[in-house]
């Protein structure tokens, strides 16, 4: 005698619990639709108020390479400063690591961790340095190099495909702007 009110009470909570669900969804469906409504205007009147900022243009070109430029570096198991670094060794066989953190203005602590890194992976080696035995050189394997020239390849690409409506003139003058950039105030 309990039995059929208690199924019509069990399918009548699992209408409601449905019901609930769906409404919740599309009140949370509209909340999001709202919120990306405001995100999009606030970043509208942000993007006008700092547009005319070199610094914000920097930083949001830059975000816009590396997000991408992560994509394409994910599949050889590299970042960018592990790219960074491979192509540094390529370019200068035997550098100390003292001066390879100096050179792109990495703290020495932060560098050993990522050569630990690369000589995990068998793509850097350490030897002690003739001139001075405390001091470590820094070499890339045979794995290392090819690894290298293949990723520099990738971003040669990266770069072609995300500036292509940019001409010679007008990358040779981005990239001799942003090196005036670079140098510190007094040194160009």
């Amino acid at each position: 005698r309990y039995a059929p009110r208690l199924a019509h009470a069990q399918v009548t909570g699992q209408a409601w619990s449905i019901g609930l669900v769906l409404v919740l969804h599309v009140v949370d469906s509209n909340r999001k639709a709202e919120h990306a409504d405001l995100a999009e205007q606030v970043h509208a009147r942000c993007d006008a108020a700092l547009s005319n900022l070199i610094g914000y243009n920097l930083k949001r070109s830059f975000n816009g390479i590396y997000i991408d430029l992560a994509e394409v570096l994910r599949p050889l198991g590299l970042r960018m400063i592990t790219f960074t670094i491979l192509t540094m060794l390529k370019e200068n066989p035997g550098i100390r690591l003292s001066n390879l953190a100096a050179a792109i203005d990495m703290e020495k602590p932060n560098m050993v961790a990522v050569i630990d890194e690369l000589a995990s992976r068998a793509w850097v080696t350490r030897s002690a340095d003739p001139y001075d035995r405390r001091a470590r050189q820094l070499h890339l394997t045979e794995t290392g190099a090819a690894l290298q020239g293949f990723a520099y390849a990738e971003v040669c690409d990266h770069e072609e495909s995300f500036l292509q409506h940019l001409d010679g003139d007008e990358r040779a003058q981005l990239i001799a702007l942003l090196s005036k950039i670079r140098q510190p105030a007094g040194q160009g």
